[in-house]
């Protein structure tokens, strides 16, 4: 089971850590977790099962989240932030296109487990986007949040944008139920983390959800200089 499948131009270290480091073929490969639909996350899901002929798996979602004429927008603008993200962090430019639809194969709701991997389950962790979703295994005492959490100079914070901050707060106060867990992030190095901490996460929240538009805006007027209210644009 994959927990994300990265982007697009990722599927060359995937399948190069199968046969380095698993010592497996990558048809072994059976179910890649869709967390949400952002690039460098569901970016090569699709690739994958054509691949290995592995499952897609999700939460449940009753429309897609770069659907119409603004989730084309959306989609095309986090594709290309995250060229500019890989950019900043020296990476060369690769192909990351992906299908802005998710044909999952299956949609899980709130507590269900992954199938084949029945110690595994999903808790929706919504608010980043409408459709994130959270892994965690009672066993081993983990859970996967993807980028529920991200860290900005060493400290937790909510990530950006959140689209959806009274849903993310909640999502974020779910994660008491686990305490005790190691919490696996998409970019920080894994952690146990205490209530407190999940507290200062939900007071950063913003009041007013962030759009793509806005994040645009304030990375230009951040790094560019541009001298522009992103709240009135």
């Amino acid at each position: 089971m994959l927990l994300d499948g990265g982007c697009r131009a990722d599927f060359d270290i995937v399948s190069d850590y199968f046969r380095t480091t698993l010592k497996r073929p990558l048809t072994d490969l059976k179910v890649v977790m869709v967390t949400h639909m952002h690039p460098d996350h569901a970016g090569c899901a699709h690739y994958l099962r054509e691949k290995t002929g592995c499952l897609v798996v999700s939460g449940v979602f009753e429309h897609h989240w770069y659907e119409g004429l603004s989730g084309r927008f959306s989609h095309l603008t986090d594709i290309l932030l995250t060229h500019w993200v890989a950019g900043r962090l020296g990476r060369k430019r690769r192909l990351i296109w992906y299908p802005r639809k998710l044909r999952a194969d299956v949609q899980l709701q709130d507590g269900q487990p992954v199938p084949g991997f029945e110690q595994w389950s999903i808790v929706a962790t919504p608010g980043h986007t409408h459709m994130d979703i959270s892994i965690y295994s009672e066993k081993h005492e983990l859970i996967y949040v993807a980028d529920l959490i991200v860290s900005n100079k060493k400290q937790l914070t909510p990530p950006y944008p959140v689209h959806f901050p009274n849903i993310y707060r909640e999502s974020v106060a779910k994660l008491k139920a686990f305490e005790g867990f190691k919490i696996l992030m998409a970019h920080v190095e894994p952690q146990t983390i205490s209530t407190q901490v999940l507290d200062d996460i939900m007071v950063q929240t913003p009041k007013v959800g962030q759009s793509n538009k806005q994040a645009i805006f304030n990375i230009a007027k951040k790094h560019l200089g541009f001298g522009f209210d992103s709240q009135k644009s």
